[in-house]
């Protein structure tokens, strides 16, 4: 058993070893094909929503152009002051912090009203816009169409203005009566706008190439980065989308798939991956030794415990036969002083050994429950109580008497130190009842009950509803054989015997302790 145990074993081993093994590559291979497209996924999503983000900006930044276009033709046909138009244009663009200029050019290309955010302009500074780009494109507009600019560096009196303001230009075209006006537009701080691209971690280029959010090293320069670079494995490094905002002058986003991040994550993995195969490999090996001492161990132990249960069986065979024996040798007595009695004449003499049969007999059942028993060392004490009073009944009363039994003991076990005494004194009772407490012809009953109290207190309801106890016997005091082995039985018992006046007939109350079991 032991060889085939580890053939099965080593077996197994390896079994599960192969299973471990190949798991744990097939989870490196999954992990490796799939982190690279959850990279691109997170990298596409970031631009998507970046789009949207811009798009968003945009399209408040269309119709805010337009408010303003409706209420300077309303002002204009109403002949309103352009103090009081630049007034109007100061209160939206300090409302509004993305916005850092307003101006009103007139179709000349003139400016007529131009507001900064730090203040308004003087009728002196207002600059000849004609040769600009946005200018040529905004003029030509239709109503209610919006031109953007190109995303650039703000230009002051030809001049890049310092600090750097990357711009966009929203410009519409301001009709008055049908008749065109000239252009109102917005400059736009990008740097605002961007701010709402701060989490996505990507880099924009204007439609000139240009780094105009991200790589701060490259900022407002020619970007360098080439978009199609792909690295060992042929994955692409760079995520790239081209935004166009109504066609209007196409920028692009971009973000890094974070490559050298995914190969020390897919390291990082591969190494916990194969640690724990290895590990688990490790462990299944220890288990397996500590099942195989284990199956020694209980090979021993299972011999060991085959050899007690045997010798125990051989005593429990003993002890039956000693108490089949003992049951015997008092049948034997019992005979015996039958025998003797015969050759008596007194009749009071006779009683003596007849009640002493009683006692004996009393004694034997108990042995003979024992010896018919699976369990040695306790009886079952209601089925003891009735074949004790039965036996007495009709050995003392015959088989038509009208004495009726009342017996309550419901699964009551105890053992043979407490067994023997109590089973005497109850026979010493019931022999007294049947004997004084009922005449020859009268019916009655004889009640006996046993309840358990606290463990291992028990309470014993004995008596008959008879005659009576007679009031010339002292209960306490007296010269009877009966009473006073009563008396000593109760006291072995550890326990207290009364007498209940309550109740018609003799009755008595009597508590006693199982007696620990001595062998």
């Amino acid at each position: 058993m032991g060889k085939k145990l580890i053939i099965v074993s080593v077996i197994l081993f390896l079994l599960i070893t192969v299973i471990i093994w190949n798991v744990s590559y097939n989870q490196v291979q999954t992990y490796t094909n799939n982190i690279i497209l959850v990279e691109n996924i997170k990298s596409n999503n970031k631009l998507v929503e970046t789009e949207s983000k811009l798009n968003e900006l945009y399209s408040i930044s269309k119709k805010n152009v337009l408010y303003i276009s409706k209420l300077i033709q309303l002002d204009l046909k109403s002949n309103t002051s352009a103090v009081e138009i630049e007034k109007k244009l100061k209160t939206f663009i300090d409302i509004d912090p993305n916005y850092f200029q307003a101006r009103l050019i007139n179709k000349e290309g003139i400016e007529v009203i131009r507001v900064d955010i730090d203040s308004l302009a003087s009728s002196n500074k207002y600059q000849d816009k004609s040769n600009r780009y946005y200018f040529k494109e905004s003029i030509k507009a239709k109503k209610n169409e919006v031109y953007i600019s190109h995303l650039d560096l703000n230009i002051e009196k030809q001049k890049i203005e310092k600090p750097y303001r990357p711009t966009i230009r929203f410009f519409t075209p301001v009709y008055v009566d049908n008749k065109l006006q000239g252009i109102v537009g917005l400059n736009l701080n990008a740097k605002n706008w961007f701010k709402n691209l701060d989490t996505y971690n990507l880099t924009l280029l204007n439609s000139k190439g240009e780094v105009f959010y991200g790589d701060h090293n490259n900022l407002y320069k020619p970007s360098k980065v080439d978009l199609t670079t792909k690295d060992a494995k042929g994955n692409n490094i760079y995520m790239s989308k081209t935004v166009s905002l109504e066609g209007n002058h196409p920028w692009t986003i971009y973000t890094s798939t974070k490559l050298e991040d995914t190969e020390k994550n897919l390291a990082r993995f591969k190494f916990e991956t194969y640690k724990n195969a290895g590990l688990l490999n490790l462990g299944l090996l220890i288990f397996l030794i500590i099942v195989y001492s284990l199956y020694i161990k209980n090979e021993n132990i299972s011999n060991l415990n085959q050899t007690v249960e045997n010798r125990l069986s051989e005593r429990d065979t003993l002890l039956k036969e000693i108490h089949h024996r003992v049951k015997n040798n008092l049948q034997v007595i019992t005979s015996l002083l039958s025998l003797q009695s015969s050759f008596i004449k007194d009749e009071e003499t006779k009683a003596l050994f007849r009640y002493s049969q009683y006692r004996i007999n009393s004694m034997a059942i108990i042995h003979e429950m024992l010896y018919r028993s699976n369990d040695l060392s306790r009886i079952n004490y209601g089925e003891y109580m009735e074949q004790l009073a039965n036996t007495m009944l009709i050995s003392m009363k015959g088989n038509d008497t009208n004495i009726k039994l009342d017996i309550k003991a419901t699964d009551l076990y105890l053992n043979l130190d407490t067994s023997v005494p109590l089973g005497l004194m109850i026979n010493e009772i019931i022999t007294n009842s049947l004997k004084y407490g009922f005449k020859d012809e009268e019916g009655g009953t004889l009640s006996i009950e046993i309840k358990k109290l606290v463990y291992p207190n028990f309470l014993l309801l004995i008596g008959d509803n008879g005659i009576g106890f007679p009031k010339s016997i002292n209960f306490r005091n007296t010269k009877s054989l009966g009473l006073k082995l009563i008396h000593k039985l109760a006291l072995q018992l550890r326990g207290n015997i009364e007498k209940d006046n309550s109740k018609k007939g003799t009755n008595y109350i009597i508590t006693f302790q199982e007696i620990e079991q001595t062998s």
